[in-house]
């Protein structure tokens, strides 16, 4: 699996445009795409037109007290899926502050995630 960020400080910089289009490029050419949206507006579900939002559900799977697994839905592109937004992505950063190595919390959460099907059809 490889995994890649998209990350700057700045807004309007086309970070979620970005995204996207790396996940559909990747997911037109096969592989198995998994993006997760941890934009606390929900740019990327609104665009690929997932709406389910879980409530706490980015926070609850950095914390461990959920899988990621639960919270991946299908795209209308073959070989993408998404883990949609939720309002308490505003919140995580603060959350990851405390934390020795941040980083090691999103690469824990993803580890289980076996992305090797779409899930299209399901909500």
């Amino acid at each position: 699996m490889k995994t890649l960020a998209v990350f700057n400080i700045k807004g309007g910089v086309g970070k979620t445009a970005t995204a996207i289009n790396l996940a559909y490029l990747a997911a037109r050419e096969q592989h198995s795409t998994l993006l997760w949206d941890l934009d606390p507006q929900g740019a990327s579900s609104f665009t690929l037109r997932t709406r389910t939002r879980v409530r706490g559900g980015g926070r609850k799977v950095l914390q461990g007290k959920s899988s990621l697994d639960e919270l991946i839905r299908g795209s209308d592109f073959d070989h993408l899926d998404v883990v949609p937004a939720d309002l308490s992505n505003r919140k995580m950063e603060a959350a990851l502050l405390g934390a020795r190595r941040p980083e090691r919390a999103f690469l824990e959460a993803l580890a289980p995630a076996q992305v090797s099907t779409s899930r299209i059809g399901r909500p």
